[in-house]
């Protein structure tokens, strides 16, 4: 059906024109139409999936030190009554996967109604217990936040545990190649999934809304659908990512310049590499981040081989100031260094007031310089 399931059913026909007045019996009909979920509780349902050989190895401490093995993380994803978090707003729908072995298992706890928020909020506290670090996609901002609230309004003590946030690392390595970084974007230009059913994030608090109303499942198997497959990404994602991290950048698109910037704080010789090849490859932006780490090294020769080699194909204000201060100060070649910054003014680029004041005082440095000589 796709199309995000025909969007929602058309908005579950316009949430529907006229109310259904009788509320059926739920569990025989869930019992009935849902596979695999088992009763736990008057309101609550679950059930457990297993992923052959879809574990996923753990990020190098020195980028995510929250957990100490795989089996310590868990990937999760909330489905709510609504997208605000206000204090009006439920989960219905609690999903997380962890790693067992060589396998991803995957669990989902369903609450039915209202009534049962209280023994579906225990069971998810009961199945994060174990795990050391979270791993989701915008859970840092939204779900952690609204489980927080939910457990507070219900007099439970409860705090998510540390937190690796994936939608900040998708922004910081791809949001120059895909424009947008919401999952459904990432899972179809980078992990190469498409969804062949699906139902809109925004159309999902109805579909759940109108099945405690009627008794009727619909559309909701789509939904534990959804939720499924963002766990299952979240946890893919995550690999793809440590395997980035690791210097296995082929066949990956991915911001190379953002990446090796990123490497540089915690692997300084794997993020010069890449950014080196960049470079040569033909990115500026890697080649400016790559001069500015060597001169933080006071790695003088490799960043002014850097600045050189930009200006002989681009005019980069940036390369062109710090060659000149590097002639200056350093090799103490006042001539060339006033070739250089003459140079800028024959660009005749629209310039900030600071460039312009900077590149003004230095020319009268240099010319003073000059004329002492």
């Amino acid at each position: 059906m796709s199309d995000e399931t025909s969007r929602t059913r058309r908005r579950l026909d316009y949430a529907r024109a006229e109310m259904t007045p009788a509320r059926q019996e739920v569990s025989p009909i869930f019992d009935l139409e849902f596979p695999g979920w088992v009763r736990a509780g008057e309101f609550l349902y679950r059930r457990n999936i297993v992923f052959p050989g879809s574990a996923v190895d753990l990020w190098d401490s020195a980028f995510s030190p929250e957990a100490a093995a795989a089996d310590q993380l868990v990937f999760y994803d909330t489905e709510t009554t609504g997208l605000s978090g206000g204090a009006g707003t439920m989960i219905f729908l609690f999903g997380a996967a962890w790693c067992e072995g060589h396998d991803l298992r995957l669990e989902q706890l369903f609450l039915s109604d209202f009534p049962g928020e209280l023994e579906f909020l225990n069971a998810v506290k009961d199945l994060l217990r174990p795990f050391a670090a979270w791993v989701s996609y915008n859970g840092k901002t939204f779900d952690s936040h609204l489980l927080r609230s939910r457990f507070l309004m219900n007099g439970m003590d409860f705090e998510p545990g540390p937190q690796v946030d994936l939608l900040h690392h998708a922004r910081r390595l791809w949001r120059s190649i895909t424009g947008e970084c919401n999952l459904k974007v990432i899972e179809t230009e980078i992990l190469r999934i498409t969804r062949e059913v699906d139902v809109a994030g925004e159309d999902i608090p109805l579909v759940w809304l109108e099945f405690v109303r009627t008794g009727s499942p619909g559309i909701l198997p789509v939904v534990f659908q959804h939720n499924m497959m963002d766990i299952t990404s979240v946890a893919r994602l995550y690999g793809v990512i440590g395997r980035l991290l690791r210097g296995e950048v082929e066949g990956t698109p991915v911001d190379q310049c953002s990446l090796g910037g990123w490497l540089l704080s915690r692997s300084p010789e794997s993020g010069a590499a890449l950014l080196r090849r960049a470079f040569q490859n033909g990115n500026l932006e890697a080649g400016i981040t790559l001069s500015v780490h060597h001169k933080r090294r006071r790695e003088w020769d490799q960043a002014a081989e850097i600045w050189q080699t930009i200006l002989a194909s681009s005019k980069s204000i940036f390369a062109a100031v710090e060659l000149a201060k590097h002639l200056e100060h350093r090799v103490r070649d006042i001539a060339r260094a006033m070739d250089i910054v003459e140079m800028i003014a024959s660009w005749q680029l629209p310039l900030s007031f600071r460039d312009r004041r900077e590149i003004r005082r230095r020319r009268d440095r240099l010319a003073r310089k000059l004329a002492e000589r």
